[in-house]
Protein backbone atom coordinates (compact mmCIF):
# COMPACT_ATOMS: atom_id res chain seq x y z
CA UNK A 1 0.00 0.00 0.00
CA UNK A 2 3.22 2.11 -0.43
CA UNK A 3 5.13 3.04 -3.72
CA UNK A 4 8.79 3.14 -3.59
CA UNK A 5 9.25 0.70 -0.52
CA UNK A 6 11.77 -2.27 -2.81
CA UNK A 7 8.54 -4.69 -4.05
CA UNK A 8 9.83 -5.05 -7.65
CA UNK A 9 13.60 -5.26 -6.53
CA UNK A 10 12.71 -8.06 -3.39
CA UNK A 11 10.63 -9.86 -5.90
CA UNK A 12 12.75 -10.12 -8.54
CA UNK A 13 16.05 -11.12 -7.02
CA UNK A 14 14.43 -13.42 -4.00
CA UNK A 15 12.50 -15.16 -7.25
CA UNK A 16 16.19 -15.23 -8.82
CA UNK A 17 17.90 -16.92 -5.81
CA UNK A 18 15.05 -19.40 -5.50
CA UNK A 19 15.83 -19.83 -9.08
CA UNK A 20 19.34 -20.93 -8.33
CA UNK A 21 18.47 -23.41 -5.84
CA UNK A 22 17.17 -25.63 -8.74
CA UNK A 23 13.51 -24.72 -8.26
CA UNK A 24 11.10 -23.93 -11.00
CA UNK A 25 10.37 -20.07 -10.52
CA UNK A 26 7.62 -17.77 -12.17
CA UNK A 27 7.72 -14.30 -11.63
CA UNK A 28 4.33 -12.53 -12.49
CA UNK A 29 3.87 -8.31 -13.10
CA UNK A 30 0.51 -8.28 -11.77
CA UNK A 31 1.18 -3.92 -11.88
CA UNK A 32 0.45 -1.80 -14.64
CA UNK A 33 3.59 0.27 -14.25
CA UNK A 34 5.66 -3.15 -15.63
CA UNK A 35 8.22 -2.45 -13.78
CA UNK A 36 9.01 -6.21 -13.38
CA UNK A 37 8.89 -6.57 -16.66
CA UNK A 38 11.62 -4.09 -17.24
CA UNK A 39 13.43 -5.11 -15.13
CA UNK A 40 13.80 -8.94 -16.18
CA UNK A 41 13.14 -7.91 -20.19
CA UNK A 42 15.75 -5.84 -22.28
CA UNK A 43 13.30 -3.23 -23.18
CA UNK A 44 13.79 -4.04 -27.52
CA UNK A 45 13.06 -7.67 -26.99
CA UNK A 46 9.63 -6.64 -24.85
CA UNK A 47 8.79 -4.21 -27.46
CA UNK A 48 9.47 -6.56 -30.68
CA UNK A 49 8.75 -10.02 -29.15
CA UNK A 50 6.33 -9.02 -26.19
CA UNK A 51 4.26 -6.47 -27.65
CA UNK A 52 4.17 -6.08 -31.02
CA UNK A 53 4.74 -9.89 -31.85
CA UNK A 54 1.04 -11.54 -33.23
CA UNK A 55 -0.15 -13.88 -30.72
CA UNK A 56 2.15 -13.08 -27.59
CA UNK A 57 0.52 -11.73 -24.80
CA UNK A 58 0.76 -10.47 -21.04
CA UNK A 59 -0.75 -10.29 -18.07
CA UNK A 60 -3.52 -8.15 -19.08
CA UNK A 61 -4.57 -10.68 -21.64
CA UNK A 62 -5.52 -12.59 -18.97
CA UNK A 63 -7.87 -10.20 -17.25
CA UNK A 64 -9.57 -8.79 -20.46
CA UNK A 65 -10.24 -12.00 -22.53
CA UNK A 66 -11.62 -11.21 -26.11
CA UNK A 67 -15.79 -11.05 -25.98
CA UNK A 68 -17.26 -14.39 -26.78
CA UNK A 69 -19.13 -14.29 -30.06
CA UNK A 70 -22.41 -15.81 -29.93
CA UNK A 71 -22.15 -19.64 -30.85
CA UNK A 72 -19.00 -20.12 -31.39
CA UNK A 73 -16.22 -21.55 -28.79
CA UNK A 74 -13.82 -19.89 -27.26
CA UNK A 75 -10.01 -20.06 -28.43
CA UNK A 76 -8.12 -21.89 -26.03
CA UNK A 77 -5.36 -20.52 -24.57
CA UNK A 78 -1.65 -21.60 -25.04
CA UNK A 79 0.15 -20.81 -22.10
CA UNK A 80 3.44 -20.45 -24.15
CA UNK A 81 2.20 -17.27 -25.36
CA UNK A 82 1.92 -16.10 -22.07
CA UNK A 83 5.00 -17.55 -20.15
CA UNK A 84 8.36 -16.18 -21.37
CA UNK A 85 11.58 -18.25 -20.16
CA UNK A 86 14.14 -15.71 -18.95
CA UNK A 87 16.64 -18.41 -17.63
CA UNK A 88 17.66 -22.18 -17.04
CA UNK A 89 20.07 -24.49 -15.94
CA UNK A 90 22.16 -25.96 -18.16
CA UNK A 91 21.98 -29.53 -16.43
CA UNK A 92 18.42 -29.01 -16.37
CA UNK A 93 16.55 -26.79 -19.15
CA UNK A 94 13.00 -28.00 -17.48
CA UNK A 95 14.71 -25.64 -13.85
CA UNK A 96 13.80 -22.25 -15.06
CA UNK A 97 12.75 -18.86 -14.26
CA UNK A 98 9.95 -17.80 -16.41
CA UNK A 99 8.50 -14.35 -16.50
CA UNK A 100 4.29 -13.16 -16.90
CA UNK A 101 5.17 -10.01 -17.95
CA UNK A 102 2.43 -6.82 -17.79
CA UNK A 103 1.80 -3.85 -19.87
CA UNK A 104 0.53 -0.43 -19.49
CA UNK A 105 -2.89 -1.31 -20.79
CA UNK A 106 -3.47 -3.55 -17.53
CA UNK A 107 -5.02 0.02 -15.90
CA UNK A 108 -7.80 -1.01 -17.99
CA UNK A 109 -8.66 -4.04 -15.28
CA UNK A 110 -9.05 -1.07 -13.01
CA UNK A 111 -11.75 0.81 -14.63
CA UNK A 112 -13.95 -2.69 -15.15
CA UNK A 113 -13.15 -4.76 -12.41
CA UNK A 114 -16.11 -6.66 -12.12
CA UNK A 115 -15.53 -10.14 -11.09
CA UNK A 116 -12.27 -10.16 -12.05
CA UNK A 117 -10.68 -11.55 -8.55
CA UNK A 118 -10.17 -15.16 -9.49
CA UNK A 119 -9.19 -14.94 -13.47
CA UNK A 120 -5.49 -14.96 -12.16
CA UNK A 121 -5.89 -17.86 -10.05
CA UNK A 122 -8.00 -20.19 -12.82
CA UNK A 123 -4.96 -19.28 -15.39
CA UNK A 124 -2.55 -20.00 -13.01
CA UNK A 125 -4.28 -23.15 -11.79
CA UNK A 126 -4.16 -24.47 -15.06
CA UNK A 127 -1.00 -23.44 -16.75
CA UNK A 128 1.24 -23.32 -13.57
CA UNK A 129 1.01 -26.46 -12.14
CA UNK A 130 4.55 -27.12 -12.56
CA UNK A 131 5.92 -24.59 -10.59
CA UNK A 132 7.95 -24.81 -7.02
CA UNK A 133 7.38 -21.25 -6.36
CA UNK A 134 5.22 -18.33 -8.03
CA UNK A 135 5.92 -14.65 -7.01
CA UNK A 136 3.52 -12.23 -7.62
CA UNK A 137 4.29 -7.96 -7.98
CA UNK A 138 1.69 -6.15 -7.06
CA UNK A 139 0.55 -2.39 -7.34
CA UNK A 140 1.19 0.08 -4.41
CA UNK A 141 -2.65 0.87 -4.19
CA UNK A 142 -5.82 -1.35 -3.90
CA UNK A 143 -7.37 -2.56 -6.61
CA UNK A 144 -9.04 -6.30 -8.33
CA UNK A 145 -5.57 -6.12 -9.21
CA UNK A 146 -4.70 -6.98 -5.37
CA UNK A 147 -7.44 -8.57 -4.36
CA UNK A 148 -6.75 -10.98 -7.35
CA UNK A 149 -3.32 -11.44 -6.22
CA UNK A 150 -4.73 -12.61 -2.71
CA UNK A 151 -6.87 -15.19 -4.78
CA UNK A 152 -4.35 -16.65 -6.57
CA UNK A 153 -1.54 -17.00 -3.37
CA UNK A 154 -0.74 -18.91 -0.79
CA UNK A 155 1.57 -16.54 1.46
CA UNK A 156 1.98 -12.90 1.31
CA UNK A 157 5.41 -11.56 2.35
CA UNK A 158 4.99 -7.76 3.14
CA UNK A 159 8.33 -5.17 2.37
CA UNK A 160 8.21 -1.90 4.49
CA UNK A 161 11.25 0.32 3.87
CA UNK A 162 12.38 1.60 7.40
CA UNK A 163 11.85 5.27 7.13
CA UNK A 164 9.00 7.79 8.79
CA UNK A 165 6.40 6.70 6.64
CA UNK A 166 7.19 2.99 7.42
CA UNK A 167 3.52 2.39 8.92
CA UNK A 168 1.25 4.22 6.86
CA UNK A 169 0.39 1.61 4.42
CA UNK A 170 0.64 -1.26 6.67
CA UNK A 171 -2.69 -1.33 8.79
CA UNK A 172 -4.47 -0.54 5.68
CA UNK A 173 -3.02 -3.24 4.18
CA UNK A 174 -3.87 -5.90 6.77
CA UNK A 175 -7.43 -4.85 6.70
CA UNK A 176 -7.72 -5.32 3.34
CA UNK A 177 -6.38 -8.50 3.23
CA UNK A 178 -8.67 -9.83 6.49
CA UNK A 179 -11.59 -7.88 4.80
CA UNK A 180 -10.90 -10.23 1.74
CA UNK A 181 -10.36 -13.21 3.60
CA UNK A 182 -13.77 -12.69 5.19
CA UNK A 183 -15.72 -12.37 1.59
CA UNK A 184 -13.82 -15.70 0.32
CA UNK A 185 -16.53 -17.94 -1.00
CA UNK A 186 -14.10 -21.29 -0.56
CA UNK A 187 -11.48 -22.25 1.77
CA UNK A 188 -8.26 -21.01 0.42
CA UNK A 189 -6.31 -19.67 3.12
CA UNK A 190 -3.59 -16.91 2.57
CA UNK A 191 -1.32 -16.77 5.39
CA UNK A 192 0.71 -13.90 5.99
CA UNK A 193 4.56 -14.84 6.32
CA UNK A 194 5.83 -11.65 7.66
CA UNK A 195 7.15 -8.23 7.59
CA UNK A 196 10.52 -7.40 6.02
CA UNK A 197 12.53 -4.80 5.70
CA UNK A 198 13.84 -3.48 2.70
CA UNK A 199 15.66 -0.57 1.39
CA UNK A 200 17.48 -0.77 5.05
CA UNK A 201 20.56 1.31 6.06
CA UNK A 202 23.72 -1.72 6.13
CA UNK A 203 24.42 0.39 9.19
CA UNK A 204 21.07 0.73 11.24
CA UNK A 205 20.75 5.02 12.30
CA UNK A 206 18.44 6.36 14.69
CA UNK A 207 15.84 7.25 12.23
CA UNK A 208 16.05 3.79 10.65
CA UNK A 209 15.62 2.18 14.52
CA UNK A 210 13.14 4.29 15.58
CA UNK A 211 10.90 3.32 12.26
CA UNK A 212 12.04 -0.43 12.69
CA UNK A 213 10.41 -0.08 16.65
CA UNK A 214 7.15 1.82 14.83
CA UNK A 215 6.55 -0.97 12.86
CA UNK A 216 6.67 -3.95 15.40
CA UNK A 217 4.71 -1.31 17.69
CA UNK A 218 1.90 -1.28 15.32
CA UNK A 219 1.79 -4.70 14.70
CA UNK A 220 1.11 -5.33 18.35
CA UNK A 221 -1.64 -2.49 18.68
CA UNK A 222 -3.48 -4.54 15.56
CA UNK A 223 -3.22 -7.93 17.48
CA UNK A 224 -2.58 -9.40 14.49
CA UNK A 225 -0.21 -12.24 14.46
CA UNK A 226 2.06 -11.17 11.86
CA UNK A 227 6.27 -11.47 12.49
CA UNK A 228 9.07 -9.45 11.31
CA UNK A 229 11.57 -10.91 9.27
CA UNK A 230 15.39 -11.30 11.12
CA UNK A 231 16.67 -10.72 7.47
CA UNK A 232 16.40 -7.90 5.76
CA UNK A 233 17.04 -6.25 1.91
CA UNK A 234 20.31 -3.18 2.70
CA UNK A 235 20.34 -0.64 0.51
CA UNK A 236 22.85 -1.03 -2.73
CA UNK A 237 23.43 0.83 -5.48
CA UNK A 238 24.15 -2.38 -7.51
CA UNK A 239 20.32 -2.69 -7.46
CA UNK A 240 19.71 0.28 -9.39
CA UNK A 241 22.22 -1.09 -12.07
CA UNK A 242 20.04 -3.99 -11.88
CA UNK A 243 17.46 -2.04 -13.87
CA UNK A 244 19.69 -0.61 -16.80
CA UNK A 245 20.56 -4.35 -17.15
CA UNK A 246 17.35 -6.10 -16.98
CA UNK A 247 18.94 -8.66 -14.96
CA UNK A 248 18.73 -9.58 -10.91
CA UNK A 249 21.78 -8.29 -8.82
CA UNK A 250 23.46 -11.96 -9.35
CA UNK A 251 23.74 -11.39 -12.66
CA UNK A 252 24.68 -8.02 -13.16
CA UNK A 253 27.87 -7.29 -14.95
CA UNK A 254 30.71 -4.77 -15.53
CA UNK A 255 32.37 -2.04 -13.46
CA UNK A 256 30.20 -0.09 -10.18
CA UNK A 257 29.09 -3.19 -9.08
CA UNK A 258 30.61 -2.96 -5.90
CA UNK A 259 28.19 -4.63 -2.74
CA UNK A 260 27.18 -7.52 -4.97
CA UNK A 261 28.65 -10.10 -3.00
CA UNK A 262 26.49 -8.04 0.32
CA UNK A 263 23.18 -7.88 -1.83
CA UNK A 264 23.60 -11.47 -2.49
CA UNK A 265 24.32 -12.99 1.02
CA UNK A 266 21.13 -10.45 2.36
CA UNK A 267 19.04 -12.40 -0.36
CA UNK A 268 20.36 -16.03 0.52
CA UNK A 269 19.39 -14.95 4.08
CA UNK A 270 16.06 -13.84 2.81
CA UNK A 271 15.50 -16.88 1.11
CA UNK A 272 16.62 -19.08 4.09
CA UNK A 273 14.17 -17.35 6.13
CA UNK A 274 11.54 -17.46 3.84
CA UNK A 275 11.31 -21.71 3.13
CA UNK A 276 11.83 -22.12 6.80
CA UNK A 277 8.10 -19.87 7.44
CA UNK A 278 6.61 -21.43 4.58
CA UNK A 279 7.60 -24.72 5.93
CA UNK A 280 6.50 -23.62 9.43
CA UNK A 281 3.04 -22.21 7.84
CA UNK A 282 2.00 -25.86 5.85
CA UNK A 283 3.02 -27.97 8.68
CA UNK A 284 0.90 -25.46 11.53
CA UNK A 285 -1.76 -23.64 9.33
CA UNK A 286 -4.37 -20.99 10.81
Amino acid sequence: MKGGVGKTTLCVNLAYELFLRGNRVLVIDNDPQFNTTSALLQPQFYLDSVLKKSGQHTIYHIYEREPRVRGAKRTKRDPKAFIYKRWHMVRDPTVSLDLLPSQIELYETLRNPSQKEYVLDKFLSTHARKYNYICIDCPPTPSVLTLSAFAASDFVLIPVAPDYYATLGLPQFLGTLEDFKDELVDNHNIQVLGVIFTDAPRRPTPESKRAMDRVRNVLKELDIPVTVFDAQMSHFAVYAKTLWQSRPVQEVRGRGTRGKSLARTDLRTIADELVRKIAECRANPT
